[in-house]
């Protein structure tokens, strides 16, 4: 049996094949990241209960009630465009897995407490002159 040897256009070939998927994964990346988040959306036990704006250069603070007649809080913060939920007691979030997530400003993160039923996801508005085409449900 004759073995194969690995030319130099083998290695070109997969360079180029690297190089296209690089570029295309760092496109996606920088595309994703330029769109403009205009607010946070926060949600508990699956009803809206805030919409807050996003904007750079500002910091802000905000309690959401939660729980049986709304007896406990949570806070989250803003500044500059990103949004985090601070810790809360171990009682009411033991793994606090929450405010370990930190900083979130993409449109494709988001903040989620299981246990208290909190999430948290950044939504941007359509560009300028850009239009929905079709909504499926």
């Amino acid at each position: 049996m004759q073995k194969l040897k690995i030319r130099i256009a083998d290695y070109l070939v997969v360079a180029v094949i690297l190089f296209l998927g690089l570029s295309g994964l760092w496109f996606n990346l920088e595309d994703a990241s330029a769109a403009e988040q205009k607010y946070a959306v926060i949600t508990v036990e699956n009803e809206q209960v805030a919409e807050l704006s996003l904007p750079p250069g500002q910091s802000m603070s905000y309690t959401v009630q939660f729980g049986d007649k709304d007896q406990h809080t949570a806070e989250v913060e803003v500044e500059n465009g990103r949004v985090r939920m601070l810790p809360m007691p171990g009682e009411l979030c033991p793994k606090a897995i929450c405010s370990h997530t930190g900083w979130i400003e993409n449109s494709y993160e988001s903040i989620v407490c299981l246990p208290n039923q909190i999430m948290i996801n950044l939504e941007s508005t359509a560009a300028e002159g850009e239009e929905l085409d079709g909504v499926t449900n």
